[in-house]
């Protein structure tokens, strides 16, 4: 994780800023209901300093371009504890809702969590979750008991037992999965209302809050003192009523809810949600729009080898991205090129390129780019992010290194367990050298191959810790050794490539076989000879279609596949992946079946 906060969206400076008034009100108001507080002088307190720290955050957002995410994180964490004291502590019930306010603030102030912090939250949300099924599990056996004995001492007890249950850890176990859940969702790809599965459980979770604080939690309450009474007088368990079945169908409901809840985990039904498919659109059409930039600073960063710096050249803010991502740089020529992004500046991109005096043109071109040249800008994409993994190694050759640059930095910042191998022609000819082996130290090894022999990628490999996560950017012949090498030396790890050139492509006999290809949105049905591409077809029903560098390693081109067999031919999805049947890149892919159904 980076130790530096981006900066934060308008948005939620007002939330900050409205929730520190509206706290400040709380506090020298009466209260709602005065009759519920526990703590009745505690509140006054608790108000006033959710409001101080509520503003002082604010500011800090306000004043600061890049404040520090751990002090951001901590007093964000801060106000959420002081909202839960105010909440269960004092028994204030606007705090209630401050809790459901705090959450998603924080989570936009955490960003994307990756690594031990999301596998924390993961942990904290699964085990609240199965506490919070278990316990309301008991609680329908115990009523259900209840229901069905006679005996008045035994019932009062069990109701007595279920009213303690109730009290002690219902309630903040509903809000610990559910406030816990909400910050999964919003710091993950998952969102609270892109997938109907999600915003299922949100519903489900929120609906048993309703039914225990609105009824089931008065009426449990009020059979088990009615419970108590005719123990005391000795009375019969009849006299309750109807109260035990309504208690007993009351949790024995929410369990229900709960399973439910623990199937849409499992089994994630419904796809995405019209919100949900309405971001992926304009996340899409953010990625294909061009952007006008400007060559802001060019440096050599090695021989051959020149960094650049672009800046927008309107007042329009550059996209976020996330290590790993490339952008597609239309040149002034019309050329258009794919370069890894690095740097920790969020109001630029930089770009390594290394000049090659045997290809297509266009990093000669980059090379003669001089301060103040406009260009423009499509993306960013990331077929090659940073998954979740217990340790890494990066195999990095030449300029390869780029991608690795933001990883390292946000894997040493985070504590994860690394190593990066770098292989060059020669140290004068590898970029961020010394940078590198100055702030990783050990973790860093250099092969400059005018001074260390070829290493063996099967040495490298059988070093790696088990499950790690293996990365491997460079020439064609060190991400073929590495991947020759991995089933035998590293079986337990993952493989992850990015390639500078796409590999010579084949079917498995060697020869292209035609086939239907249907787009579900218009239902139209064309045929696809063996000569063409599938994206060619495409671009005559919509000639819109994003494209960039036609050769299946941009990934501008995807395409959701929503019935028929790929034929795989990318250099996008790594190996684990390569059944896939939900995407295509149709630029070099084809299809394995006579008929392809695509989201078109």
């Amino acid at each position: 994780m980076e130790n530096r906060i981006r900066p934060v969206p308008r948005s939620l400076l007002i939330t900050l800023y409205c929730y520190a008034v509206l706290a400040l009100a709380a506090g020298l108001l009466p209260p709602l209901v005065a009759a519920a507080l526990r703590l009745p002088e505690a509140r006054t307190p608790v108000w006033l300093a959710s409001s101080v720290m509520a503003g002082g955050l604010a500011l800090l957002l306000t004043r600061q371009r890049r404040p520090s995410r751990p002090l951001v994180l901590l007093l964000g964490w801060l106000l959420l504890v002081l909202a839960t004291v105010q909440a269960f502590g004092v028994s204030d019930l606007p705090a209630l809702a401050a809790m459901y306010a705090l959450t998603p603030v924080l989570a936009s102030l955490a960003g994307r969590l990756t690594g031990r912090p999301r596998k924390a939250l993961v942990a904290a949300h699964v085990v609240a979750a199965g506490c919070w099924s278990g316990v309301a599990l008991m609680m329908s056996a115990v009523g259900l008991v209840a229901l069905t004995s006679d005996d008045i001492e035994y019932v009062a007890s069990a109701y007595a037992l279920m009213e303690t249950f109730d009290v002690s850890l219902l309630a903040w176990l509903n809000f610990a999965a559910t406030l816990s859940g909400i910050g999964v969702a919003l710091t993950s790809e998952w969102g609270v209302f892109r997938y109907r599965w999600v915003a299922a459980k949100l519903a489900i979770s929120v609906s048993i809050l309703f039914l225990a604080f609105g009824w089931l939690h008065d009426t449990l309450e009020t059979t088990a003192l009615d419970a108590e009474h005719l123990a005391e007088t000795g009375q019969s368990a009849a006299r309750l009523g109807s109260s035990p079945a309504l208690v007993a169908a009351g949790f024995g409901f929410a369990f229900l809810q709960l399973l439910a809840a623990v199937l849409l985990s499992l089994y994630k039904p419904g796809g995405r949600t019209r919100r949900g498919r309405r971001l992926l659109a304009e996340r899409r059409g953010a990625r294909s729009r061009e952007m006008p930039v400007m060559v802001a600073d060019v440096r050599e960063v090695a021989r051959e080898v020149a960094e650049l710096t672009l800046r927008p050249a309107g007042r329009e803010r550059l996209p976020g991205w996330e290590p790993g991502a490339h952008v597609d740089v239309v040149l002034p020529s019309g050329r258009v090129r794919q370069y890894s992004l690095h740097g920790e500046d969020p109001d630029a991109y930089r770009i390594a390129v290394l000049r090659e005096e045997n290809g297509r043109g266009g990093s000669a071109e980059i090379h003669r780019l001089t301060t103040g040249t406009r260009l423009t800008v499509r993306g960013p994409r990331n077929h090659f992010p940073l998954v979740e993994a217990p340790a890494y190694l990066f195999v990095a050759g030449g300029i390869g290194i780029i991608p690795f640059l933001p990883m390292i930095r946000r894997l040493d910042a985070a504590g994860a367990e690394w190593r990066l191998v770098y292989r060059g022609r020669s140290l004068d000819r590898m970029p961020f050298t010394d940078a590198l082996v100055r702030t990783y130290g050990d973790r860093v090894t250099l092969l400059p191959s005018d001074t260390h022999a070829r290493p063996d990628p099967a040495a490298l490999l059988r070093d790696a810790p088990t499950g790690a996560a293996v990365y491997c950017c460079g020439p064609e012949g060190l991400i073929d050794a590495v991947a020759s090498a991995m089933p035998a030396a590293c079986p337990q790890g993952t493989l992850r490539v990015e390639r500078f050139a796409a590999r010579g492509r084949s079917t498995e006999d060697g020869a292209d076989r035609p086939f239907e290809a249907e787009f579900a949105r218009s239902g139209r049905v064309v045929r696809v000879p063996a000569d063409r591409s599938l994206l060619s077809v495409i671009q005559e029903i919509d000639p819109t279609v994003d494209r960039s560098c036609e050769d299946g390693i941009c990934g501008s081109c995807a395409t959701r596949v929503l019935d028929g067999l790929p034929d795989h031919r990318d250099d996008i999805l790594p190996a684990d992946e390569r059944k896939r049947a939900d995407i295509i890149y149709p630029c070099v892919s084809r299809s394995r079946s006579e008929r392809i159904v695509l989201d078109a």
